[in-house]
């Protein structure tokens, strides 16, 4: 561009000159000069044109950020495994006398705790059960936990016979276990375990005896005495009774009692079908001691104060009111004795054995205390 307004300047110059000077020669109107200046430019231009590049568009691209992901790396995973104590118990279940049951004053009770060895190592004879504090309830000191084995992960039944205080008010008493080395442990490895009762004076006192089996028996009416409690007839069509003796001393003289009934239902299976050969199987109050053949009762008895006359009445302890007042006659003795019998026959005579054959009877006592 400098180079035009240059050529133009000289032009411009050179038409005042030819204006101006005196020539010799021939000289140039002034329009032709500025023709030949316009035509000058123009070629200048297109030359210009020609050969000056275009200039360069550059486009400047602003670059995006780059995205830098940052991961977090993750830990290690490690694991801590806990290790198993030798000796450690959890709790399943009470399976009898719930936290906070009644009980009458003095009266007797078998505590049992469900228990899971969740230890590591077997318990076996060599472990105990032993008080760990507050009320006893004239409780053990320690007895053997089990006779058995019992491995990690199986379930125990652990017992206590107790004995309610005999004054009004609330009582709990803690046990632990103690291992063969002497090393005490319990719910979660230390933590012991309870029984809580509540000792009300006008609850009625429950008392269940086992039948005295070295004075029990049976005797057949062909003169036998067996050991075994089987009641109603033999292959020998000979009949059979069987006499049942309770230990009462535990009754005190000065109780009052409320009911009592006889529990044929633990262990009993029958043989035959005595209660379709034979009738109604009847309980009787009768003293012996020792048992011998003649105590078997030949005749038509009368007096009874239980009977039972199909299979499922075996199931259940049957309540009699003359059956309470024979026991209440009997209070401050040792022993109260039964004998039971098919009264309406000794035998039907078929060959065929039909009996009840009795498992572990029980007496059962509901008195109260003055």
């Amino acid at each position: 561009m400098r180079s035009i307004r240059f050529m133009l300047t000289i032009l411009f110059i050179a038409a005042l000159t030819s204006c101006t000077l005196p020539t010799g020669e021939a000289t140039m109107r002034p329009e032709a000069i500025f023709t030949f200046a316009a035509q000058t430019v123009d070629a200048e231009l297109t030359r210009v044109a020609q050969t000056q590049a275009p200039p360069t568009v550059s486009a400047t691209l602003t670059p995006f950020p780059s995205s830098t992901a940052t991961i977090a790396p993750i830990p290690a995973r490690t694991s801590t495994l806990t290790p198993v104590p030798c000796n450690a118990a959890g709790f399943v279940s009470d399976v009898t006398i719930p936290d906070g049951t009644a009980m009458a004053p003095n009266q007797t009770f078998t505590k049992t705790w469900r228990l899971r060895n969740i230890g590591a190592c077997t318990w076996n004879s060599a472990y105990q059960v032993v008080f760990d504090h507050d009320k006893a309830m004239s409780g053990p000191a320690s007895q053997p936990l089990t006779t058995g084995a019992v491995a990690p992960g199986e379930t125990l039944d652990v017992s206590v016979n107790l004995k309610a205080p005999p004054a009004a008010g609330s009582y709990k008493g803690y046990w632990r276990l103690r291992d063969p080395n002497g090393v005490l442990f319990g719910l979660g490895g230390g933590e012991p375990f309870w029984v809580a009762i509540l000792v009300d004076p006008t609850l009625p006192l429950m008392l269940t005896l086992d039948f005295v089996a070295a004075e029990s028996g049976s005797v057949r009416s062909n003169g036998d005495v067996k050991s075994e409690i089987y009641v109603g007839d033999t292959t020998d069509n000979a009949g059979s009774q069987v006499f049942l003796s309770f230990d009462i001393s535990s009754l005190p003289a000065t109780a009052t009692i409320e009911e009592g009934a006889i529990d044929l239902s633990q262990g009993y299976t029958i043989v035959g079908d005595p209660f379709s050969a034979l009738g109604c199987l009847d309980v009787y109050q009768q003293d012996f001691i020792p048992l011998d053949a003649s105590d078997f009762f030949a005749g038509a008895p009368s007096g009874a104060f239980i009977v039972r006359c199909d299979p499922t009445s075996i199931d259940s302890a049957v309540v009699d009111n003359d059956f309470k007042t024979a026991l209440q006659a009997k209070l401050g003795s040792t022993r109260i004795q039964f004998r039971l019998q098919f009264p309406d026959k000794l035998s039907n005579g078929d060959g065929v054995a039909d009996q009840v054959r009795l498992g572990t009877p029980k007496l059962i006592v509901k008195y109260t205390l003055p």
